[in-house]
């Protein structure tokens, strides 16, 4: 027990100085911007897909009262408001066509910034983009929205049962049926996240990984996101730090959000290398990418650059190769 502990901990050290020295706060804070913009239309597609089982108010109104309890219901409104109007616009039939392919396109543009964070992770690029990979790249991060809107729905039927079979266990547990349901949200909840940061470290980066080892790290990468979602909640409810903005405050709240929630999946993706690491599992780049060092050693001889410059370049190449060789 002690030694699985402080092999742990170990892990975890060696996770932190990885995600510190990957710089995560501007790729954070890119995704959160690329991911302002494609909200409306990564609901709606998401929307669409639960309200094909569902009834589309009580999809919506699910939607929003889970953005409320993780960052207000101003900026839950605000939401709302954007899947509202995007959806109410009447237009032509061609207009209509357009509008899909520019919702499709902006709901997964997030998912390839996403994309290209995990690949630094990993110490892999993509190779010369050409139509074919860039396609891949769009049908992959749709299988993303596509996840998504799966695990809402799985999300929205247990929540049907359990409402169905709350009288039932009312009966049978008396006064613990608050406590019980209480409890088996939460480890539904856990479940489904867990499932989807899997997803994201499985299918977004170019590199083979079993499930097993990205079901390790999206469990740990679930419990620090839970801590933190109750601490940032009790932060914005007691300091309301989206006040000085005025009326772009519920903005600035989903900004806020969402890079912190990238710092939480950056060290969760980093764990889940030093655990890959540690396990001696075979990582490799897929079919579309490489191992970045032959990028960098390949612009190394196509540059002119002063000693200095290439001192430091050299160092961390010979850092990535001893990260290489380990692995």
């Amino acid at each position: 027990m002690l030694k699985s502990l402080n092999i742990f901990f170990k892990l975890l050290k060696k996770s932190l100085a990885r995600w510190n020295t990957n710089d995560p706060f501007p790729k954070g804070a890119t995704i959160a911007y690329y991911t302002l913009f494609s909200l409306p239309s990564l609901l709606i597609i998401v929307i669409t897909i639960a309200s094909m089982f569902f009834e589309r108010e009580a999809v919506q109104g699910r939607i929003t009262a889970q953005i409320g309890d993780f960052v207000g219901q101003d900026s839950a409104r605000a939401v709302e408001n954007m899947i509202v109007n995007v959806s109410a616009s009447k237009e032509s039939a061609w207009a209509i066509i357009i509008s899909i392919g520019m919702v499709l396109f902006a709901a997964t543009g997030v998912f390839l910034q996403l994309k290209r964070a995990m690949n630094d992770i990993w110490s892999v690029a993509a190779k010369k983009a050409n139509f074919r990979t860039m396609i891949i790249d769009r049908l992959i991060s749709f299988g993303m929205v596509l996840v998504i809107g799966f695990l809402l729905l799985v999300s929205l039927v247990i929540s049907a049962l359990l409402n169905v079979l709350k009288d039932h266990i009312e009966e049978i547990t008396g006064s613990l049926t608050a406590s019980l349901v209480h409890l088996l949200n939460f480890g539904i909840s856990f479940v489904i996240i867990t499932l989807l940061f899997a997803a994201l470290f499985k299918l977004l980066p170019d590199v083979k990984l079993r499930w097993k080892t990205t079901f390790i790290g999206a469990a740990l990468t679930t419990v620090l996101f839970l801590i933190g979602e109750s601490l940032i909640s009790f932060y914005f409810g007691k300091s309301e730090p989206a006040s000085v903005y005025g009326a772009a405050g519920s903005l600035v709240i989903i900004l806020l959000w969402v890079n912190y929630i990238c710092l939480i999946l950056f060290f969760g993706a980093e764990f889940t290398v030093q655990y890959a690491t540690f396990k001696r599992e075979r990582v490799r780049p897929n079919h579309f990418a490489e191992p970045a060092i032959y990028q960098e050693i390949k612009k190394l001889s196509t540059r002119h650059l002063n000693p200095e410059e290439e001192k430091r370049i050299l160092a961390q190449l010979r850092a990535n190769l001893e990260i290489t060789e380990k692995e």
